[in-house]
């Protein structure tokens, strides 16, 4: 009994403190939330007359346009889907009923570009570029465009260029792809061979033989230029001109000189008959040099595909690098061959002389082949050309 009376005060001080929390607890409760239950039954202000009739996307409405703001939108739009009559008209209006707006800079520009390149009509576009000249032109532009006046005067005055101009112009934004634009311009030079502007065809002809890999009539194309036309070739058209009678030997003279190369040497050991002194030594020799062979290029392919090829302008595929690898396994067995031949039974020293500059040929003339195939083979080389003279003149200055 005298246990029981001991805890009644710490009951009681135990009850207290409950209760103190409890009470905490609720002062915090209301502080946090009643704000937001107030918040939440706040009835809305009243919506203003101007907004009550407007549908809720009405406030993020762009401002309107001004008419002729809107027209060189509508004119823009038509050209960019190559609605161009549509985008004549619209330029059109712009250009002769706003004559003091800032957008008819830009629409007389566009009438001078639609009919000299698309609509096609000489008159309106020497009218346009003319106009152009006159009042928009700045110092920049002002010799490009009385360039331009006078050669689209020049096809305007010519009897029978304007057709031929059409024909030009239809080829050049046809977007057909680069066979298609030699065949038809090579059928506009027949159907207009006095076309004033047949060094421009000729030149568009190159360039399009160019990217269709075909450097020997790209070639044949900028010669024609010159020797036809009477005109000068401009410094990028002689380097592309040079570049591709370069590539065109390389894939026709030389090539041919490799192949020859390496069938002569091939037949030259097969006449030495080397079959005649082989052995089990000289073929474990050969397997034993062709497991390592592989077994080195597979210790380097970690370090192949670990470099970094961003930026390089050519990257050769893994395909390639394989195939390059495989081709030195038959100049090895020509080696071994050629070394066997009874031609050289009793001129050994001869052999130690010959054998290695040979060899360093057929390996140069299979390396040359593997190039000369590729796709970008003949690009590949020029680039080899101007790093290794690069690093022969780094090495001449550190000398």
């Amino acid at each position: 009994m005298a246990r029981t009376t001991d805890l009644q005060p710490l009951k009681r001080r135990v009850k207290q403190s409950l209760t103190l929390i409890a009470l905490g607890a609720l002062v915090i409760y209301g502080t946090l939330c009643l704000p937001c239950g107030a918040a939440v039954a706040e009835p809305a202000a009243p919506a203003s007359s101007e907004q009550a009739g407007k549908p809720p996307e009405a406030a993020e409405q762009q401002p309107k346009l001004s008419e002729v703001a809107e027209l060189k939108q509508k004119a823009q739009d038509a050209f960019i889907h190559g609605q161009y009559p549509e985008a004549a008209a619209f330029n059109l209006k712009i250009a002769r009923k706003y004559p003091a707006a800032k957008e008819r800079h830009y629409a007389v520009q566009m009438l001078g570009t639609i009919y000299e390149n698309n609509l096609v009509d000489l008159r309106k576009a020497v009218q346009w570029n003319r106009e152009f000249l006159r009042k928009y032109a700045d110092s920049r532009q002002a010799p490009l465009y009385q360039e331009k006046l006078a050669r689209l005067a020049g096809l305007e005055q010519a009897q029978g260029q304007e057709e031929a101009y059409k024909l030009y112009q239809k080829i050049r934004f046809a977007n057909k792809g680069d066979a298609y634009q030699v065949e038809q311009y090579e059928a506009l030079l027949k159907e207009h061979p006095a076309f004033s502007l047949k060094a421009e065809v000729e030149k568009e002809i190159a360039y399009a033989y160019a990217r269709m890999s075909k450097p020997q009539q790209s070639y044949a194309a900028f010669q024609a230029i010159s020797t036809q036309t009477g005109h000068k070739l401009s410094s990028t058209d002689r380097i592309l001109a040079e570049a591709n009678r370069s590539y065109w030997k390389m894939t026709t003279i030389w090539k041919w000189v490799a192949l020859a190369v390496v069938a002569v040497l091939w037949g030259s050991v097969l006449l030495m008959q080397p079959w005649k002194r082989l052995d089990r030594a000289l073929i474990k020799t050969f397997l034993f040099w062709t497991l390592g062979w592989v077994l080195l290029m597979a210790s380097r392919m970690p370090t192949f595909y670990s470099m970094e090829t961003d930026g390089y302008q050519f990257v050769i595929r893994d395909r390639a690098i394989y195939t390059m690898a495989a081709l030195n396994l038959p100049v090895l067995l020509w080696l071994m061959l050629f070394n066997r031949g009874e031609f050289w039974r009793n001129r050994r020293r001869t052999l130690r002389l010959v054998s290695p500059l040979l060899t360093l040929v057929m390996t140069v003339a299979v390396i040359y082949l593997f190039i000369a195939y590729q796709p970008n083979g003949p690009e590949i080389v020029s680039v080899f050309g101007v790093k290794y003279e690069y690093l022969i003149g780094e090495l001449r200055k550190g000398m």
